[in-house]
């Protein structure tokens, strides 16, 4: 119901209706920033008019589903963070601007269809802990920080040819994460990249890595005691390309 909606100038500023399943009306250009925080809902529909959604526009609520149109091209700072109860999440393409912690702290999400052309922000997975694989794009050149930082469900992690850092804590506590090959284009591993990945057991470096950050491998209680000490010494100009399994 139009009603249940508070639009100003094509931006849905609050929802305020008691549904679960809310309809945004046809117009509404931009969906607020908390317009339907902490609201008790299952799933929205978003008409094809919505360009952006603001921050923290979700964050909070109970939604369940979401299917976001190709229309919106921009997704705000923590958008659907701590969605508790979001399994799944469908994006249909165009999206040009993306800040992160989009999926932040989402402990149930599972489900992810997103384009493979859609930009990654820092954190956007971040505590997602059941997202079991993941595919980067080819386009990119940086693990942004805390990316996947607590999936514990990651599994699978390809990293294309083209990235050449891997950021602070991108992939710390994904317990689940067992193997790690990194092309020859990274020539950077960010602190804590890997720490508490305690099932981690296989690591591929390539001989043309630069630096790895401090801790990088922490706690990698499969890696062995050894063979973390050994990764934490590589720096600088010290190359080498090889497997612990």
């Amino acid at each position: 119901m139009p009603e249940d909606f508070v639009i100003e100038r094509k931006i849905l500023k609050k929802y305020c209706g008691k549904s679960k399943n809310p309809v945004i009306p046809d117009g509404v250009k931009k969906i607020g920033k908390s317009a339907f925080e902490n609201a008790k809902i299952d799933t929205v529909i978003i008409p094809e008019t919505v360009k952006e959604i603001a921050e923290d526009a979700f964050s909070g609520s109970m939604i369940k589903k979401i299917t976001i149109p190709k229309s919106v091209e921009k997704i705000g700072k923590g958008a659907f963070s701590l969605c508790l109860e979001l399994r799944s999440v469908t994006i249909l393409g165009n999206i040009k601007e993306i800040d992160g912690w989009i999926f932040c702290a989402c402990k149930k999400l599972e489900e992810v269809d997103i384009p493979d052309d859609m930009p990654r922000g820092s954190g956007i997975f971040s505590g997602a802990c059941k997202v079991k694989n993941v595919e980067l794009l080819p386009t990119e050149t940086e693990i942004a920080p805390l990316a996947f930082n607590g999936c514990w469900g990651l599994r699978d992690i390809t990293i294309p040819y083209g990235v050449k850092k891997i950021g602070y804590g991108a992939f710390g506590c994904c317990e689940s994460l067992r193997k790690v090959i990194l092309p020859e284009s990274v020539t950077e591993i960010g602190k804590k990249a890997f720490a508490d990945c305690i099932r981690l057991r296989t690591v591929v470096i390539p001989k043309n890595i630069e630096s790895i950050g401090h801790n990088a491998f922490s706690n990698c209680e499969s890696l062995g005691a050894r063979t973390a000490a050994k990764i934490e010494k590589i720096n600088g100009s010290i190359c080498i390309y090889d497997e612990w399994d």
